[in-house]
């Protein structure tokens, strides 16, 4: 599983402005864009909701549960995000919300001629290497976890969609551009994490990291692994993940550390069982990404 990251929560609405208990809306617009923040106070379930555009989702504090068309029903928690496009019927249930814990999403609508003008200047001015193909949105992933990258893009965006700068519209369109490449490159994530990418190099990577993550790897390793210079290797990273050959072998390594530390409960073991060669540094880097410490991972 990827690592989560949590959004910021948003003030909540004044209690003397709240009109409904369930789904109780604001919203922030510029140009071809909708900042919708969504509240409930009640428990409630099968609540209608549906967008006339592309929506991207994100659970900021408690709970949903999640009906969309044939999927299965699943849990919606904070750290994850939702891509869905136009007309899309969900139904949503708030199994724990109360007046003391409501929870708190967010909606962001935007226009079809925005993200298609996006996606065109990204092909035409800064495109994908050609056997990647273009920049587009994978529809079949839509479920996604935040990223640390994508989680800094978004509270800056969300800062500037709720704020009353003159150049609101100006910094909310250059920062929504951002978001866009760091969805995409999200995207990529979870699908080499799955294993439905269609870069056969990160595949190919993948696997050798997977199959090594206990021995030294350093980024000349996957240079001769990919058959690249290292920065025709980077370039390849950055642009198709967002990060580093070595960030990604880092986060490769946690992931597999997370999975021992709930099979074998001990931090020694789990540290070596992954990769990592100092137990010190490696409390200090988990607690650092995940927010807590592995012993306490543990016992979560």
């Amino acid at each position: 599983m990827m690592n989560k990251s949590f959004i910021n929560t948003l003030p909540f609405t004044k209690e003397n402005e709240i009109t409904t208990l369930v789904e109780n809306k604001r919203t922030f617009a510029v140009d071809e864009m909708e900042l919708h923040v969504f509240e409930t106070y009640e428990a409630s379930s099968l609540v209608p909701l549906q967008f006339g555009d592309m929506v991207f989702i994100n659970m900021l504090e408690g709970k949903k549960v999640m009906h969309i068309g044939e999927i299965d029903a699943f849990d919606y928690k904070p750290g994850q995000m939702l891509l869905l496009p136009s007309y899309t019927k969900m139904h949503i249930d708030f199994p724990d919300a109360t007046l003391h814990k409501p929870t708190q999403c967010t909606a962001l609508v935007v226009s079809k001629q925005k993200i298609d003008s996006i996606l065109n200047y990204l092909n035409e001015f800064n495109p994908k290497h050609q056997m990647i193909g273009e920049w587009n949105f994978n529809p079949e992933i839509f479920h996604l976890y935040n990223t640390p990258e994508l989680t800094e893009l978004l509270n800056k965006f969300f800062s500037i969609m709720m704020g009353n700068n003159s150049l609101k519209s100006v910094y909310a369109d250059l920062t929504f551009k951002e978001v866009i490449i760091r969805l995409m490159q999200s995207q990529s994530l979870l699908a080499l994490e799955i294993g439905s990418s269609a870069n056969g190099a990160l595949m190919h990577l993948k696997e050798f990291v997977r199959r090594h993550l206990t021995e030294k790897i350093s980024i000349e390793s996957l240079e001769k692994v990919a058959n690249m210079s290292k920065s025709s290797l980077t370039r390849l990273f950055k642009k198709e993940l967002g990060i580093s050959p070595m960030e990604y072998v880092i986060r490769e390594r946690l992931n597999r550390a997370k999975e021992l530390l709930k099979m074998t409960k001990s931090v020694k073991e789990s540290c070596f069982g992954s990769g990592f060669s100092d137990v010190n540094y490696f409390v200090r880097l988990f607690k650092n990404r995940e927010g807590v410490t592995p012993g306490a991972y543990i016992l979560s």
